[in-house]
């Protein structure tokens, strides 16, 4: 890192302290070797530090320097306001961090995560950086002589607790003003690279480039009608302990093409698209479409879930479900469903009863409203601005 002009040189030195500390190994392996330190593993095989006194006199003699500055830097002399200001992150920095950093603290309060100079005024409010020093030279020697024998008590337990947080705030400091992982770019949006990561189908570059062909995909295969039966054996087939779905690989693939919507829609929602597309070939028009209750044939698909209003503006439903807690719950639903399809040994009768209705319900409206949406003329530029408008 460069050398920072507006950070005082006692700042300085902290930070090259932390450099130092993290030059060869990231927070979880010294948090690790922390562990194994003051709580060695009780077997033959275990590799705690002790066993190797090299490394250990070189993670104390790296250890107590972020002591020394830190306490002097934080509660001996004038606040650098210049570097307190450089380490801290607002709640959506935080929130970025959980993507990109290879660890996230999880002994840090959100606020001492958002401004770590509070994790130091914390652990040196009722003991100073000295007490910290002695308490480690006297467990460096107990190791090193093989004869560490640490009482857990509360007064024990707080210096090792301590020091881990002392270690994640470091840790932050290192990732945000040393090596700046916290300000690397994500590909797309970072929102969406959080529900990404729990998504059991990764986005495959086609969705990502064109959301809408999924759903052209999806109706394509079947109506709006067809879809809905399928949807409706597949719940009473998991409601059913005794029966078992027989066409398995039908129902396996159409739990995927539900997860490519269930993404699709995300992704509709978080770039606020508009379908500009033409419906696929054989898909009904909008004026087809048999609404609370009316007449269906083969021709036509019914639209009899959604409200009125989100029929008229489809885009409204997509904006108020395509949110990532409410996918992440569907998704684990529709796998409840699946499993319990699949067996004659469960079923998910015993679950929520309402919980079980809204995700059916929900299922039928995302059917719908896409339909809907597809089906629709293209919209003037005038109409594609309101059409997302709360």
């Amino acid at each position: 890192m460069n050398g920072n002009p507006n950070f005082k040189k006692e700042t300085m030195a902290f930070i090259d302290a932390i450099k130092s500390f993290f030059s060869l190994n990231g927070v979880s392996y010294h948090l690790n070797f922390l562990k194994n330190w003051l709580n060695p593993p009780q077997n033959e095989f275990d590799f705690s530090p002790q066993k190797h006194p090299a490394k250990l006199l070189v993670f104390y003699e790296k250890l107590v320097p972020l002591f020394d500055y830190s306490d002097l830097i934080f509660n001996r002399i004038e606040s650098d306001t210049a570097f307190v200001k450089a380490i801290e992150a607002d709640e959506c920095g935080v929130e970025r961090e959980t993507v990109l950093l290879d660890y996230c603290p999880k002994l840090l309060s959100i606020g001492e995560m958002q401004n770590p100079n509070l994790t130091f005024f914390d652990i040196f409010l009722f003991l100073q950086s000295d007490t910290y020093k002695v308490m480690y030279k006297e467990w460096l020697l107990a190791a090193l002589e093989n004869n560490l024998d640490l009482d857990w008590d509360e007064y024990i337990f707080m210096f090792y607790e301590n020091t881990k947080k002392m270690l994640e705030a470091c840790w932050l400091i290192h990732e945000r003003i040393i090596t700046k992982n916290s300000f690397k770019s994500i590909d797309h949006y970072y929102h969406m690279a959080i529900f990404e990561s729990t998504s059991p189908l990764a986005f495959e570059p086609e969705l990502l480039q064109d959301p809408f062909k999924a759903i052209e995909f999806f109706f394509s295969l079947d109506n709006l009608t067809g879809h809905k039966a399928y949807l409706k054996n597949w719940y009473k087939a998991a409601l059913a302990e005794e029966q078992c779905l027989s066409n398995v690989a039908d129902y396996f693939f159409l739990y995927n093409q539900f997860t490519k919507l269930l993404n699709a829609g995300y992704l509709i929602t978080a770039k606020k698209l508009i379908y500009q597309g033409a419906p696929p070939e054989g898909l009904p028009p909008a004026a087809a479409h048999s609404i609370n209750g009316g007449t269906s044939s083969k021709e036509r698909c019914e639209v009899n879930t959604l409200a009125a209003e989100h029929i008229a503006n489809p885009y409204l439903f997509v904006a108020s479900l395509f949110i990532p807690e409410k996918i992440k719950q569907l998704r684990l639903g529709l796998l409840e469903w699946l499993y319990a399809a699949f067996s004659t040994r469960s079923s998910i009768k015993l679950m929520d009863k309402e919980f079980l209705f809204e995700q059916y319900e929900a299922m039928m409206m995302m059917m719908e409203a896409f339909f809907v949406m597809i089906s629709n003329p293209t919209l003037s530029e005038s109409d594609e601005r309101d059409y997302y408008a709360e």
